[in-house]
């Protein structure tokens, strides 16, 4: 299998804070671990690894950007809290159905991925870190 189509942090996803472009770094990796379970024919397979893994990366970063976000007194926090609670809201869903061997798409997990780093990520994660940049300057 060739890498060049595999899934692959790029530099726009950046939000210019370290310890966060680490954390979505690994759901990156999430979408590229799904993308080459389907490519090798075990995707429904992976969906468990997967959900798990995902379980837990929500509940550690969420929380830690909500910290970040009290801390630096962001205007926008209970907004971004609730996109949040929507987000985990979709992957408790995701699980369920998963663990009660109910029929789960790969192809819906991954759009349900590229989504949250499209949407999520790359728009109401850059607002933040955005705002935080402005009060950093002088």
């Amino acid at each position: 299998m060739t890498d060049t189509h595999l899934f692959t942090w790029q530099p726009q996803y950046s939000v210019g804070i370290d310890a966060i472009d680490r954390q979505h770094q690994t759901l990156v990796g999430l979408i590229r671990q799904l993308q080459e379970a389907m490519e090798e024919g075990r995707g429904r397979a992976f969906q468990s690894t997967l959900i798990e893994q995902l379980v837990a990366y929500t509940s550690k970063h969420f929380r830690f950007e909500e910290n970040l976000m009290t801390m630096r007194r962001y205007e926008s926090l209970a907004e971004h809290i609730e996109q949040h609670r929507a987000l985990t809201r979709q992957v408790e869903e995701l699980q369920q159905k998963i663990q009660a061997s109910e029929t789960v798409s790969n192809a819906s997990i991954m759009l349900f991925l590229r989504n949250w780093l499209t949407d999520h990520i790359m728009q109401h994660d850059q607002k933040y870190a955005h705002a935080f940049r402005i009060k950093a300057k002088p």
